[in-house]
């Protein structure tokens, strides 16, 4: 009887969730390397880790965004975000949220974005925070 007890407990814990993967559709891309994810509950801006675009107003910057919308616009999106099971290429060096967006990369159709972007030459790797995982796609930033 003594057993029962010790196991009994174990089975009213609450179950804790341990992926943390986030997927909705594509919405709003204000640039090449940002993205808003809507979901079923809310709507989370997303910051593709690992690559950088260029900035709006800066040469290439419109053929990021064309190609980022191209990738996810209306399209089911899944994210991790970084530093979170399961893990992402940017783990550790990465900070989970920049400027209120989600850090984390992306897929769709099991296509890694980041590496698509690279690909295209509308992005480059971040090796600070990829650790060069991208640059088999592309070119290095010169960050």
């Amino acid at each position: 009887m003594r057993s029962a007890w010790i196991i009994l407990p174990v089975l009213f814990l609450p179950t804790v969730a341990t992926a943390t993967e986030m997927i909705g559709q594509g919405k709003y891309v204000p640039d090449g390397d940002t993205f808003e994810l809507a979901m079923s509950s809310h709507s989370q801006m997303i910051r593709i880790c690992g690559i950088d675009a260029p900035e709006s107003g800066q040469s290439g910057s419109r053929e990021a965004w064309k190609k980022l919308s191209e990738l996810v616009y209306g399209k089911t999106v899944s994210c991790v975000q970084v530093n979170q099971p399961p893990g992402t290429v940017c783990d550790r060096p990465s900070k989970p949220t920049n400027r209120d967006r989600v850090v984390a990369q992306c897929f769709v159709d099991g296509r890694d974005i980041a590496s698509e972007l690279v690909q295209a030459g509308v992005a480059c790797d971040w090796v600070r925070f990829s650790g060069g995982y991208y640059q088999r796609f592309g070119k290095a930033c010169s960050k």
